[in-house]
Protein backbone atom coordinates (compact mmCIF):
# COMPACT_ATOMS: atom_id res chain seq x y z
CA UNK A 1 0.00 0.00 0.00
CA UNK A 2 2.76 3.87 -0.87
CA UNK A 3 4.92 2.81 -2.11
CA UNK A 4 2.05 0.40 -1.95
CA UNK A 5 -0.59 -0.81 -4.79
CA UNK A 6 -1.52 -3.64 -3.18
CA UNK A 7 -5.09 -4.45 -4.05
CA UNK A 8 -8.19 -4.13 -6.95
CA UNK A 9 -7.02 -0.53 -8.58
CA UNK A 10 -10.67 0.22 -9.80
CA UNK A 11 -11.52 1.15 -6.45
CA UNK A 12 -8.44 3.69 -5.73
CA UNK A 13 -8.63 6.63 -3.58
CA UNK A 14 -12.91 6.60 -4.14
CA UNK A 15 -15.37 6.65 -0.95
CA UNK A 16 -17.34 4.04 0.07
CA UNK A 17 -20.17 5.17 2.20
CA UNK A 18 -22.67 3.00 3.44
CA UNK A 19 -25.77 4.09 4.12
CA UNK A 20 -27.52 3.42 7.80
CA UNK A 21 -30.28 0.62 8.06
CA UNK A 22 -32.23 -0.23 10.31
CA UNK A 23 -30.82 -1.13 14.28
CA UNK A 24 -29.85 -5.00 14.59
CA UNK A 25 -29.43 -6.57 17.82
CA UNK A 26 -25.36 -8.03 18.30
CA UNK A 27 -22.37 -7.19 19.83
CA UNK A 28 -21.57 -4.11 17.85
CA UNK A 29 -23.16 -1.25 20.34
CA UNK A 30 -23.14 -0.09 23.41
CA UNK A 31 -25.94 2.98 23.02
CA UNK A 32 -28.26 1.74 19.88
CA UNK A 33 -30.38 4.71 20.96
CA UNK A 34 -30.95 6.99 17.91
CA UNK A 35 -28.66 10.20 17.83
CA UNK A 36 -30.55 13.93 17.63
CA UNK A 37 -28.54 14.39 14.23
CA UNK A 38 -27.05 12.47 11.60
CA UNK A 39 -23.40 12.01 12.43
CA UNK A 40 -20.74 10.95 9.79
CA UNK A 41 -17.49 8.93 11.24
CA UNK A 42 -15.04 9.71 8.43
CA UNK A 43 -12.76 6.82 8.17
CA UNK A 44 -9.50 6.80 5.63
CA UNK A 45 -8.49 3.06 5.18
CA UNK A 46 -5.13 2.43 2.92
CA UNK A 47 -6.80 -0.96 1.33
CA UNK A 48 -8.96 -1.94 -1.02
CA UNK A 49 -9.42 -5.76 -0.48
CA UNK A 50 -11.83 -7.57 1.86
CA UNK A 51 -14.38 -4.92 0.68
CA UNK A 52 -17.16 -6.84 0.44
CA UNK A 53 -16.50 -8.22 4.16
CA UNK A 54 -16.09 -4.48 4.94
CA UNK A 55 -18.71 -3.11 3.79
CA UNK A 56 -20.99 -5.91 5.63
CA UNK A 57 -18.95 -4.96 9.01
CA UNK A 58 -19.43 -0.78 8.37
CA UNK A 59 -23.69 -1.88 7.88
CA UNK A 60 -23.64 -3.76 11.11
CA UNK A 61 -22.00 -0.66 13.14
CA UNK A 62 -24.94 1.49 11.12
CA UNK A 63 -27.64 -0.24 11.98
CA UNK A 64 -26.62 -0.48 15.66
CA UNK A 65 -26.15 3.05 15.81
CA UNK A 66 -29.27 4.94 13.97
CA UNK A 67 -28.35 8.24 12.91
CA UNK A 68 -24.66 6.88 11.99
CA UNK A 69 -23.37 7.42 8.84
CA UNK A 70 -19.68 5.75 8.13
CA UNK A 71 -17.72 7.30 5.38
CA UNK A 72 -15.18 5.47 3.78
CA UNK A 73 -12.11 6.20 1.48
CA UNK A 74 -10.34 2.98 0.37
CA UNK A 75 -7.18 4.32 -1.47
CA UNK A 76 -4.89 1.49 -2.07
CA UNK A 77 -2.45 3.56 -4.60
CA UNK A 78 -0.27 6.57 -3.19
CA UNK A 79 -1.95 5.78 0.21
CA UNK A 80 0.14 8.34 1.90
CA UNK A 81 -0.07 11.28 -0.23
CA UNK A 82 -4.14 10.88 -0.23
CA UNK A 83 -3.97 11.05 3.49
CA UNK A 84 -1.07 14.09 3.70
CA UNK A 85 -3.33 15.89 1.46
CA UNK A 86 -6.34 15.43 3.82
CA UNK A 87 -4.21 16.93 6.65
CA UNK A 88 -2.83 19.44 5.13
CA UNK A 89 -6.23 20.37 4.07
CA UNK A 90 -7.37 20.26 7.44
CA UNK A 91 -10.02 17.17 7.04
CA UNK A 92 -8.67 14.42 9.11
CA UNK A 93 -10.35 11.74 9.23
CA UNK A 94 -11.65 10.72 12.47
CA UNK A 95 -10.48 6.90 12.09
CA UNK A 96 -6.92 6.19 9.79
CA UNK A 97 -4.39 3.90 9.32
CA UNK A 98 -0.88 4.05 7.90
CA UNK A 99 1.73 2.16 8.29
CA UNK A 100 3.24 1.04 11.21
CA UNK A 101 6.81 2.73 12.56
CA UNK A 102 8.73 6.05 10.87
CA UNK A 103 5.35 7.00 8.84
CA UNK A 104 3.12 6.44 11.64
CA UNK A 105 5.40 8.70 14.12
CA UNK A 106 4.50 11.19 11.85
CA UNK A 107 0.53 11.35 12.60
CA UNK A 108 0.96 10.34 16.49
CA UNK A 109 0.40 14.25 17.18
CA UNK A 110 -2.75 13.82 15.79
CA UNK A 111 -3.68 10.56 17.72
CA UNK A 112 -5.48 9.56 20.76
CA UNK A 113 -3.44 7.70 23.45
CA UNK A 114 -4.94 4.36 24.30
CA UNK A 115 -2.61 3.74 27.12
CA UNK A 116 -5.24 3.71 29.79
CA UNK A 117 -7.76 2.08 27.93
CA UNK A 118 -6.69 -1.46 29.19
CA UNK A 119 -9.69 -3.29 28.34
CA UNK A 120 -9.28 -2.34 24.93
CA UNK A 121 -5.46 -3.30 25.19
CA UNK A 122 -6.07 -6.51 26.47
CA UNK A 123 -7.99 -7.71 23.42
CA UNK A 124 -4.55 -7.52 21.58
CA UNK A 125 -1.52 -9.44 21.30
CA UNK A 126 1.23 -8.00 23.29
CA UNK A 127 3.53 -8.07 20.67
CA UNK A 128 1.08 -6.44 18.25
CA UNK A 129 0.67 -2.94 20.59
CA UNK A 130 4.34 -2.85 20.62
CA UNK A 131 4.44 -1.66 17.03
CA UNK A 132 2.54 1.24 18.05
CA UNK A 133 3.84 2.43 20.69
CA UNK A 134 5.78 6.32 20.73
CA UNK A 135 9.25 7.11 22.08
CA UNK A 136 7.77 7.17 25.73
CA UNK A 137 6.08 3.63 25.64
CA UNK A 138 2.57 5.13 25.00
CA UNK A 139 0.79 3.66 22.73
CA UNK A 140 -0.73 5.71 20.29
CA UNK A 141 -2.20 3.25 17.92
CA UNK A 142 -3.77 0.01 17.22
CA UNK A 143 -2.56 -2.95 15.36
CA UNK A 144 -4.18 -4.47 12.23
CA UNK A 145 -2.78 -7.57 10.65
CA UNK A 146 0.22 -9.43 10.53
CA UNK A 147 2.05 -9.79 6.79
CA UNK A 148 4.47 -11.71 5.72
CA UNK A 149 6.86 -11.10 2.67
CA UNK A 150 9.28 -13.17 0.63
CA UNK A 151 9.17 -15.18 -2.68
CA UNK A 152 5.40 -16.69 -3.63
CA UNK A 153 6.49 -19.64 -5.76
CA UNK A 154 3.82 -21.85 -7.98
CA UNK A 155 3.94 -25.10 -7.02
CA UNK A 156 3.40 -26.62 -10.51
CA UNK A 157 5.77 -25.01 -12.57
CA UNK A 158 8.14 -25.77 -9.79
CA UNK A 159 7.21 -29.78 -10.07
CA UNK A 160 7.06 -28.99 -13.91
CA UNK A 161 10.74 -28.41 -13.97
CA UNK A 162 12.03 -30.81 -11.98
CA UNK A 163 12.58 -29.08 -8.45
CA UNK A 164 12.05 -30.78 -5.59
CA UNK A 165 13.60 -29.19 -3.05
CA UNK A 166 13.23 -25.70 -2.40
CA UNK A 167 16.07 -23.14 -3.21
CA UNK A 168 17.59 -21.54 0.35
CA UNK A 169 20.89 -20.48 -1.06
CA UNK A 170 21.72 -17.83 -4.01
CA UNK A 171 23.79 -21.33 -6.06
CA UNK A 172 20.15 -23.30 -5.66
CA UNK A 173 18.42 -19.78 -6.32
CA UNK A 174 20.13 -19.81 -9.50
CA UNK A 175 20.32 -23.67 -10.43
CA UNK A 176 16.02 -23.34 -9.99
CA UNK A 177 16.06 -20.70 -12.58
CA UNK A 178 18.06 -22.49 -15.10
CA UNK A 179 15.88 -25.73 -14.68
CA UNK A 180 12.79 -23.74 -14.91
CA UNK A 181 14.21 -21.66 -17.60
CA UNK A 182 15.20 -25.20 -19.64
CA UNK A 183 11.81 -26.48 -19.00
CA UNK A 184 10.11 -23.65 -20.90
CA UNK A 185 9.20 -21.01 -17.87
CA UNK A 186 9.16 -18.14 -17.01
CA UNK A 187 11.46 -18.05 -13.40
CA UNK A 188 10.23 -14.40 -12.62
CA UNK A 189 7.94 -11.62 -12.59
CA UNK A 190 9.31 -9.36 -10.97
CA UNK A 191 6.90 -6.02 -10.35
CA UNK A 192 9.90 -3.88 -11.88
CA UNK A 193 7.81 -1.00 -11.88
CA UNK A 194 6.63 -0.55 -8.77
CA UNK A 195 9.22 1.10 -6.47
CA UNK A 196 7.43 -0.39 -2.93
CA UNK A 197 8.24 -3.75 -4.23
CA UNK A 198 12.07 -3.36 -5.18
CA UNK A 199 12.17 -1.21 -1.93
CA UNK A 200 10.86 -4.42 0.09
CA UNK A 201 13.15 -7.06 -1.85
CA UNK A 202 16.32 -4.90 -1.00
CA UNK A 203 15.57 -5.28 2.82
CA UNK A 204 16.20 -8.93 3.13
CA UNK A 205 19.40 -8.55 1.61
CA UNK A 206 20.23 -5.87 4.82
CA UNK A 207 20.23 -9.11 7.50
CA UNK A 208 21.27 -12.24 8.16
CA UNK A 209 20.61 -14.23 11.51
CA UNK A 210 23.11 -12.44 13.57
CA UNK A 211 21.51 -9.24 13.10
CA UNK A 212 17.74 -8.56 13.10
CA UNK A 213 15.89 -5.61 11.51
CA UNK A 214 16.10 -3.48 14.43
CA UNK A 215 19.47 -4.05 14.83
CA UNK A 216 20.34 -2.98 11.24
CA UNK A 217 18.40 0.52 11.49
CA UNK A 218 20.24 1.40 14.69
CA UNK A 219 23.69 0.29 13.33
CA UNK A 220 22.95 2.04 10.32
CA UNK A 221 21.44 5.40 12.54
CA UNK A 222 24.65 5.53 14.48
CA UNK A 223 27.08 4.86 11.61
CA UNK A 224 28.44 1.81 12.80
CA UNK A 225 26.90 -0.11 9.88
CA UNK A 226 27.76 1.13 6.12
CA UNK A 227 26.02 -0.93 3.23
CA UNK A 228 28.93 -1.62 1.54
CA UNK A 229 29.81 -3.62 4.58
CA UNK A 230 26.64 -5.77 4.80
CA UNK A 231 27.46 -9.08 4.53
CA UNK A 232 24.98 -10.46 2.29
CA UNK A 233 23.66 -6.45 0.30
CA UNK A 234 25.64 -7.61 -2.63
CA UNK A 235 23.84 -10.41 -3.68
CA UNK A 236 21.17 -8.08 -4.13
CA UNK A 237 22.54 -7.96 -7.43
CA UNK A 238 22.70 -11.13 -8.03
CA UNK A 239 19.27 -11.77 -7.60
CA UNK A 240 18.43 -8.67 -9.01
CA UNK A 241 20.51 -10.00 -12.44
CA UNK A 242 18.39 -13.46 -11.99
CA UNK A 243 14.97 -11.43 -12.32
CA UNK A 244 15.98 -9.66 -15.33
CA UNK A 245 17.58 -12.66 -16.99
CA UNK A 246 14.84 -14.76 -16.14
CA UNK A 247 12.30 -12.58 -16.20
CA UNK A 248 9.86 -10.65 -18.86
CA UNK A 249 12.19 -8.45 -21.76
CA UNK A 250 10.90 -5.55 -19.98
CA UNK A 251 11.13 -5.65 -16.74
CA UNK A 252 10.33 -2.04 -15.43
CA UNK A 253 6.69 -2.62 -17.35
CA UNK A 254 5.75 -5.54 -15.27
CA UNK A 255 3.35 -3.46 -12.04
CA UNK A 256 1.96 -5.54 -9.06
CA UNK A 257 -1.16 -6.63 -10.88
CA UNK A 258 0.52 -8.66 -13.85
CA UNK A 259 3.56 -10.28 -11.82
CA UNK A 260 0.80 -11.58 -9.74
CA UNK A 261 -1.77 -12.72 -12.72
CA UNK A 262 1.23 -14.20 -13.86
CA UNK A 263 2.10 -16.04 -10.77
CA UNK A 264 -1.59 -17.36 -10.34
CA UNK A 265 -2.02 -18.42 -13.73
CA UNK A 266 1.49 -20.07 -13.88
CA UNK A 267 2.87 -18.08 -16.87
CA UNK A 268 5.45 -17.14 -14.16
CA UNK A 269 6.83 -19.41 -11.40
CA UNK A 270 7.84 -17.11 -9.10
CA UNK A 271 7.11 -13.34 -7.57
CA UNK A 272 7.76 -10.83 -4.75
CA UNK A 273 5.10 -9.94 -2.38
CA UNK A 274 3.44 -10.26 0.53
CA UNK A 275 -0.10 -12.69 1.93
CA UNK A 276 -1.70 -9.41 1.82
CA UNK A 277 -2.56 -10.29 -2.19
CA UNK A 278 -3.91 -13.31 -1.42
CA UNK A 279 -7.59 -12.14 -2.55
CA UNK A 280 -6.02 -10.88 -5.57
CA UNK A 281 -4.46 -14.20 -6.74
CA UNK A 282 -7.70 -15.60 -5.57
CA UNK A 283 -9.74 -13.40 -8.03
CA UNK A 284 -6.88 -14.61 -10.75
CA UNK A 285 -7.17 -17.91 -10.36
CA UNK A 286 -8.85 -19.63 -7.15
CA UNK A 287 -7.32 -22.81 -8.09
CA UNK A 288 -3.70 -22.13 -8.19
CA UNK A 289 -1.27 -23.81 -5.69
CA UNK A 290 1.09 -21.38 -4.18
CA UNK A 291 3.42 -20.77 -1.17
CA UNK A 292 5.61 -18.67 0.29
CA UNK A 293 9.45 -19.40 -0.89
CA UNK A 294 11.84 -17.89 1.81
CA UNK A 295 14.40 -15.80 0.27
CA UNK A 296 17.80 -17.02 -0.29
CA UNK A 297 20.17 -13.96 0.26
CA UNK A 298 23.46 -15.54 0.59
CA UNK A 299 25.22 -19.09 0.50
CA UNK A 300 24.13 -19.99 4.36
CA UNK A 301 20.48 -21.53 4.31
CA UNK A 302 20.29 -20.05 7.63
CA UNK A 303 20.07 -16.74 6.41
CA UNK A 304 16.90 -17.75 3.94
CA UNK A 305 13.58 -15.60 5.90
CA UNK A 306 10.61 -14.89 5.54
CA UNK A 307 9.46 -10.64 6.44
CA UNK A 308 7.29 -10.66 9.09
CA UNK A 309 5.08 -7.99 10.67
CA UNK A 310 2.40 -6.44 11.83
CA UNK A 311 2.83 -3.58 10.07
CA UNK A 312 -0.41 -1.47 9.91
CA UNK A 313 -1.75 0.58 12.48
CA UNK A 314 -5.13 2.58 13.08
CA UNK A 315 -5.37 6.07 14.66
CA UNK A 316 -8.12 7.58 16.32
CA UNK A 317 -8.11 11.06 16.04
CA UNK A 318 -7.65 12.78 19.46
CA UNK A 319 -9.07 16.36 17.96
CA UNK A 320 -12.12 14.42 16.38
CA UNK A 321 -15.73 15.54 17.42
CA UNK A 322 -17.37 12.25 18.31
CA UNK A 323 -13.95 10.57 19.85
CA UNK A 324 -15.64 8.05 21.75
CA UNK A 325 -17.63 6.66 18.35
CA UNK A 326 -14.57 7.01 16.37
CA UNK A 327 -12.50 4.91 19.72
CA UNK A 328 -15.62 2.23 19.32
CA UNK A 329 -15.20 2.01 15.69
CA UNK A 330 -12.10 1.24 15.44
CA UNK A 331 -12.59 -1.11 18.80
CA UNK A 332 -15.52 -2.69 16.13
CA UNK A 333 -13.19 -2.99 12.92
CA UNK A 334 -10.03 -5.03 15.05
CA UNK A 335 -11.48 -6.88 17.78
CA UNK A 336 -15.35 -8.00 17.22
CA UNK A 337 -16.63 -11.16 15.53
CA UNK A 338 -17.75 -8.99 12.78
CA UNK A 339 -14.03 -7.49 12.52
CA UNK A 340 -12.16 -10.45 12.32
CA UNK A 341 -14.04 -12.41 9.69
CA UNK A 342 -12.89 -9.26 7.61
CA UNK A 343 -9.68 -9.86 8.59
CA UNK A 344 -9.51 -13.81 8.34
CA UNK A 345 -11.70 -14.88 5.79
CA UNK A 346 -12.06 -11.64 3.68
CA UNK A 347 -8.41 -10.38 3.45
CA UNK A 348 -7.04 -13.66 4.55
CA UNK A 349 -4.38 -12.49 7.48
CA UNK A 350 -3.67 -13.13 10.65
CA UNK A 351 -5.36 -10.25 13.05
CA UNK A 352 -3.03 -8.28 15.99
CA UNK A 353 -5.75 -8.67 18.18
CA UNK A 354 -6.49 -11.97 20.01
CA UNK A 355 -8.61 -14.29 17.72
CA UNK A 356 -9.76 -18.67 17.31
CA UNK A 357 -11.22 -17.58 14.25
CA UNK A 358 -9.71 -19.62 11.75
CA UNK A 359 -7.74 -17.63 9.05
CA UNK A 360 -8.66 -18.46 5.50
CA UNK A 361 -5.56 -17.07 3.58
CA UNK A 362 -2.87 -19.78 2.52
CA UNK A 363 0.07 -18.08 2.48
CA UNK A 364 -1.16 -16.90 6.02
CA UNK A 365 -1.35 -20.76 7.26
CA UNK A 366 2.04 -21.04 5.17
CA UNK A 367 3.56 -18.71 6.39
CA UNK A 368 2.65 -19.57 10.01
CA UNK A 369 5.13 -22.79 9.50
CA UNK A 370 7.88 -20.31 8.70
CA UNK A 371 7.24 -18.47 11.97
CA UNK A 372 7.07 -20.84 13.98
CA UNK A 373 10.53 -22.54 13.06
CA UNK A 374 12.18 -19.34 13.21
CA UNK A 375 12.88 -18.66 9.23
CA UNK A 376 11.15 -15.11 9.88
CA UNK A 377 12.98 -11.45 10.60
CA UNK A 378 11.48 -8.19 11.02
CA UNK A 379 10.51 -5.15 8.60
CA UNK A 380 12.98 -2.63 7.97
CA UNK A 381 11.38 -0.15 5.64
CA UNK A 382 9.09 0.55 8.24
CA UNK A 383 11.27 1.84 10.76
CA UNK A 384 13.82 3.40 7.94
CA UNK A 385 14.20 7.10 7.77
CA UNK A 386 11.65 9.51 5.92
CA UNK A 387 12.18 9.89 2.81
CA UNK A 388 14.66 6.83 2.34
CA UNK A 389 12.23 4.67 0.54
CA UNK A 390 11.87 7.28 -2.12
CA UNK A 391 15.34 6.86 -2.98
CA UNK A 392 16.39 3.46 -2.79
CA UNK A 393 13.67 2.20 -5.67
CA UNK A 394 14.21 4.04 -8.21
CA UNK A 395 18.01 3.51 -8.23
CA UNK A 396 17.42 -0.42 -8.07
CA UNK A 397 15.50 0.00 -11.29
CA UNK A 398 18.21 2.27 -12.62
CA UNK A 399 20.35 -0.93 -11.77
CA UNK A 400 17.81 -3.10 -13.49
CA UNK A 401 17.80 -1.33 -17.09
CA UNK A 402 21.76 -0.61 -17.10
CA UNK A 403 21.54 3.11 -15.93
CA UNK A 404 23.49 2.22 -12.71
CA UNK A 405 26.30 -0.08 -11.59
CA UNK A 406 25.79 -1.52 -8.10
CA UNK A 407 28.53 0.15 -6.84
CA UNK A 408 26.45 3.59 -7.76
CA UNK A 409 23.47 1.93 -6.20
CA UNK A 410 25.23 1.04 -2.47
CA UNK A 411 26.02 4.45 -2.45
CA UNK A 412 23.07 5.68 -3.19
CA UNK A 413 21.29 3.68 -0.29
CA UNK A 414 24.08 4.85 1.87
CA UNK A 415 23.63 8.40 0.79
CA UNK A 416 19.91 8.03 1.49
CA UNK A 417 20.34 7.17 4.88
CA UNK A 418 20.84 9.98 7.11
CA UNK A 419 23.27 8.63 10.25
CA UNK A 420 22.02 10.06 13.55
CA UNK A 421 25.16 11.69 15.25
CA UNK A 422 24.83 11.77 19.21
Amino acid sequence: MMKKARALAILTATALTVPGLTACSGSVSKNPAKTAEEITLKVFDAHAYGLEEYGEMARKFEEAHPGVKIEVQHAANDSSTLLQSRVNSGDIPDVFDVESGTAAQKYYEYAYNWSEDKEVLGKFKDAALETGKDGAGNIMSLPWTYENLGLIYNKDLFEKAGITELPDTMDELEAACEKLSAAGITAFALAGKETWVLHHLSTHFMMDKSLDAKGVVDKLNSGDLKFADMKNFQNLFRFLDLAVKYGPDKPLEVDWETSENMLANGQAAMIHMGDWCQSTLDSFNPNARLAFLPCPVSDNPEDATLLSSCNWTYIVNKDSKHLDLAKEYLEYILTSDEGQKWMCDGVGGVPGAKTTMEVKGALANDAAAYVEAGKTNGWIHTIAPNGYSDIVGPAIQAYMIGDMTAQQVTEEFQNGWPVQKN
